[in-house]
């Protein structure tokens, strides 16, 4: 395993960490979160809980100057495909506790796939939610073939929309989750266009509590070589969780 390189760029006194409800500035002062905002992190891995996240196999996790949405940095989530060894490509960033049952909020972030990206038909995860205690997969969002995806246990892959002519670029997403076991439901938004509306899909079958990884999982590669490239990167930016939409789209903040 690679040890995890964390190469952190700020510009003076322009990046916010997010933690615990506090961002922190550039110089350490502690600055208070917009009304409605739970959770923020603009593109550093500091701003997540896990602040040394430890990929499987080959996974590097590193904070980039080169590729941002917005500011002067995004974090870089890579796999290197190995062997077919029934063994998990995890490479990721957590949040625990983003949300408990009855509760309603909408999680934002920005991805970049490079342009020379083949698509597959193998699904990669990007993001996903999942229960607490007890712990285990549940909602996950992919890039499988030109689309994006998510898919559970209950209802198998259902389609978000195409991304065929967005390699190259940020794509924004927004997920809301209306976690309740009876009368929820679980939306998303694409680039600023509501495309999914699934009440199937609105709580974990158990637990009552949900964390949120960021990152990449090439989902296939513990049973199967790939079908793409051998080494993956998703890139994260302007990742938040709050009580709407509108403070929860990248593009507005």
């Amino acid at each position: 395993m690679n040890r995890v390189r964390v190469a952190v760029a700020l510009a003076a006194g322009a990046a916010v960490i997010a933690s615990g409800g506090v961002a922190l500035a550039a110089t350490g002062t502690p600055k208070a979160l917009p009304a409605g905002v739970y959770f923020q992190d603009d593109g550093l891995i500091a701003g997540w809980d896990n602040k040394n996240p430890k990929p499987q196999k080959k996974g590097v996790i590193r904070d980039v100057a080169s590729t941002a949405y917005k500011g002067d940095s995004a974090i870089e989530t890579q796999q290197t495909y190995i062997s077919s060894d029934k063994k998990n490509y995890h490479t990721e960033t957590v949040h625990a506790k983003a949300e408990a049952l009855g509760e309603d909020r909408y999680f934002g972030q920005a991805v970049y796939i490079k342009p020379d990206w083949k698509f597959h038909s193998q699904p990669v995860t990007f993001e996903q939610f999942s229960p607490e205690n007890p712990g285990g997969p549940w909602l996950l969002f992919e890039i499988k073939g030109s689309d994006i995806t998510y898919s559970t246990r209950k209802t198998g892959y259902r389609t978000v929309g195409s991304i065929s002519a967005l390699r190259g670029t940020w794509i924004r997403l927004v997920v809301r989750i209306n976690m309740k076991k009876s009368g929820g439901v679980m939306e998303v938004w694409l680039n600023g266009a509501k495309v999914v509306s699934d009440k199937d899909n609105a709580a974990p079958p158990q637990g009552t509590s949900i964390r949120w990884s960021s990152g990449i999982y090439p989902n296939y590669w513990d049973t199967e070589a790939p079908k793409g490239d051998r080494v993956l990167s998703v890139f994260h930016d302007q990742a938040r969780i709050a009580s709407t939409y509108e403070l929860a789209e990248p593009a507005n903040w």
